[in-house]
């Protein structure tokens, strides 16, 4: 049996010890089984890993592509040993005293082993085999691995595409009925008065009935902050909708919701109007089918006219790629109008790698680092003025200005228009460059 030695990746120390674990794992199973076939599939799998340049390529893609072409190249692999392996590289999920450094680490096993849990429910749903989907759904749940949207989501669109609609549909029930639990059903909802146009008068820019496309202004929630006042998309969404028109797949306090903008972002979000829906829109996130496009405003200049950003975030791979649409220089002053297309989807990752470059988002006081502190300390009145509409940092110039999709068997690209502040502060940034 040949050896795997072990490659260098370009990632933590901590990172790559525990990524490199999973695979000496495999191979310790497979090379226990009695009847040989372990040992064929050890080979074919470091067959597999040799055809390619270096291991850190296959962190290049998302964890569950890549367990699934693993599960392709070595068959023997199968639900039950991929299940033991999450369970034994996870650790302990329950504290066995009140020691609270235990109940932290336990609590953290926990989140591993439903990260590995929906990675591995996501490569059988790939390969089509729902069984692989259920058996690693119960086991991890036996493990301490409570299941979330995505695992009910992943479990159920797999069921629907097999043909098995009456399951799926009793997934969804289940899910429905336990993720409601997290939502305190019995607290009193507050009556909030919606006062922004764009909630009043929701834009709709796309519906089939299966899913919405609407219009998110900045400065609004995509959904309720526990114990906020402030009117938020979701109770616009409701408004329009009705309380029984939105998905409830993610709990009563965020009917319809599959991803969220954050408040200052405007610009186009989904919504599911079914529990179904919502299980397929949720499986197509996770796996990177959804394509989103933003326009931001930067401090500064990037290096290229296109580009792309490769850096890490968090210790996780993250690719994003720019395409300068607009530069506005002045002796006081320098802008640039970029459009940024995210190909993996880390939190604030636009934000963190356009900072990364030396370009942060104009008013983004988090991840503005270095000289990057100096760029346009003095803007000019266009700027200033609409930054002063809110505490520093809150305000940014960040616009999902396209998602694309596929509902129905066809792929559908909705776009939304800047909004009519964000239009304003670019036709003003151009006389300001002249």
């Amino acid at each position: 049996m040949r050896s795997l030695a072990s490659p260098h990746v370009h990632q933590s120390h901590r990172a790559k010890t525990r990524a490199l674990k999973p695979f000496r794992t495999i191979l310790r199973a497979l090379s226990r089984t009695e009847n040989g076939a372990g040992h064929d599939a050890v080979d074919a799998f470091c067959s597999h890993l040799e055809a390619l340049s270096s291991l850190s390529r296959a962190f290049d893609e998302e964890l569950d592509a890549y367990i699934a072409r693993v599960l392709t190249s070595a068959p023997a692999i199968t639900a039950d040993i991929l299940c033991d392996l999450a369970i034994e590289c996870a650790g302990p999920t329950e504290a066995r005293s009140a020691d609270r450094e235990e109940a932290r680490r336990c609590a953290n096993a926990r989140g591993d082993l439903a990260s590995m849990a929906n990675a591995t429910t996501s490569a059988f749903h790939r390969l089509g085999d729902v069984d692989g989907c259920e058996i690693t759904v119960r086991r991890m749940r036996v493990a301490g691995a409570a299941p979330d949207v995505v695992t009910f989501g992943l479990l159920a669109s797999a069921m629907r595409r097999a043909g098995r609609v009456e399951a799926s549909i009793r997934a969804l029930d289940e899910a429905s009925t336990e993720l409601k639990r997290g939502t305190r059903p019995g607290r009193k909802k507050k009556r909030v008065k919606m006062e922004h146009p764009d909630l009043v008068n929701l834009r709709v820019l796309f519906d089939d009935g299966s899913i919405a496309a609407v219009f998110k202004p900045a400065g609004v929630l995509t959904h309720p902050a526990e114990g906020g006042a402030a009117a938020s998309l979701m109770d616009a969404a409701l408004a329009r909708f009705g309380d029984t028109g939105l998905s409830d797949l993610n709990g009563s306090d965020k009917r319809g919701i599959v991803s969220r903008l954050d408040k200052p972002t405007s610009g186009v979000i989904l919504l599911a109007r079914h529990n179904a829906a919502h299980a397929k829109l949720v499986t197509d996130f996770y796996q990177r089918r959804v394509s989103k496009t933003y326009i931001v405003l930067v401090d500064g200049a990037p290096p290229d006219e296109r580009g792309t950003v490769t850096n890490p975030i968090d210790d996780r791979p993250a690719t994003s790629e720019y395409e300068v649409l607009e530069r506005f220089n002045s002796a006081s002053c320098s802008y640039t109008l970029v459009r940024v297309k995210p190909k993996s989807g880390r939190k604030h990752q636009i934000r963190r790698h356009m900072a990364m470059i030396g370009c942060p988002l104009v008013g983004d006081t988090v991840y503005r680092r270095g000289r990057a502190k100096t760029l346009n300390a003095k803007p000019p009145a266009c700027v200033a003025e609409l930054l002063s509409h809110g505490k520093s940092g809150t305000i940014f110039f960040l616009h999902a200005c396209e998602v694309e999709f596929e509902t129905d068997g066809k792929i559908i690209t909705v776009e939304a228009p800047l909004a009519a502040e964000f239009e304003t502060l670019v036709a003003q940034l151009k006389k300001v460059a002249k």
